[in-house]
């Protein structure tokens, strides 16, 4: 019988007791450190807390580097982690960290297996604004935890994810350059399709991708001369932004910082943390 082991996955975040704690009661055999990949921004504390972990016979330390003010970079690490430990029970600790990190570890639960779970802060410690690590921890205590809902976010498909990323930083382009683009990039519903003839490949373009593209706002297709050309919308932005990316996907979008539609969507899940208390 295959034995698996309680894997936490948490990013470090000025605190001690809400990554420490959950780890006994929730019995925990690995914990994967996310650090920043600046270490000027781990405290003192924080270090003394991974050593003695590290010191600990029965629980596993591992520890990764991310930007944690970065969505693309965090994100990245966290699925990773969970990716890489895809035979064992995998836990994402999204209470401690900068929100961004929660974000990201909260996305990561949408394309992987790993159970989302909070921990609700029981004492304030040193100020939660300050810009540089304190002497303490900002939050002193451990409270219950919780389980959180794994959001089931409904948006293009991947395909459609595919020509969103294409189409960003351009200032439209023609239904034609989208045919080239899905036939270079073997999308499936062109390279699955027994129609041979331009006719055929442009229903299937309008059928998959321009018609529930538009009717979701997310494009937009306006006359420009003689031709028709396509155009990402703000929804469509947001999409990128707010949808789990295929690798090839997030390499097609270029730098962009919007991260704002994602912060929204999970504000509630973060800035009032009484609701999360288990009845």
């Amino acid at each position: 019988m295959e034995v698996t082991d309680r894997v936490h996955v948490v990013a470090l975040g000025w605190e001690v007791a809400r990554i420490v704690e959950p780890l006994y009661d929730l019995k925990a055999d690995k914990v994967v450190l996310i650090c920043p990949d600046n270490e000027a921004l781990i405290a003192e504390f924080e270090a003394e807390m991974r050593a003695d972990l590290e010191a600990m016979d029965r629980i596993e330390v591992e520890t990764r580097m991310a930007n944690l003010y970065d969505l693309d970079s965090a994100l990245q690490v966290f699925t990773q982690a969970v990716t890489d430990h895809g035979g064992d029970d995998v836990y994402i600790n999204v209470s401690t960290g900068s929100k961004i990190a929660a974000i990201a570890g909260m996305m990561a639960t949408q394309t992987t297996e790993a159970t989302p779970f909070y921990v609700r802060p029981t004492r304030g410690g040193a100020e939660e604004t300050a810009v540089e690590p304190p002497d303490e921890p900002v939050v002193s205590g451990a409270g219950a935890i919780t389980e959180l809902p794994v959001f089931e976010l409904q948006g293009p498909s991947s395909e459609q994810l595919r020509i969103l990323a294409f189409l960003h930083g351009k200032d439209g382009v023609t239904k034609k350059e989208l045919i080239q683009y899905t036939e270079s990039q073997s999308l499936p519903f062109i390279a699955n399709t027994e129609s041979k003839s331009e006719e055929g490949r442009y229903k299937l373009l309008e059928s998959h991708i321009i018609t529930p593209l538009t009717d979701g706002e997310y494009i937009s297709v306006e006359k420009v001369g003689r031709e028709k050309q396509v155009f990402l919308e703000d929804r469509g932005v947001d999409a990128l932004a707010a949808f789990p990316l295929e690798a090839d996907t997030l390499e097609a979008v270029e730098s962009s910082g919007d991260e704002t539609y994602i912060e929204d969507f999970y504000a509630d899940a973060f800035s009032d943390t009484a609701h999360l208390e288990t009845s």
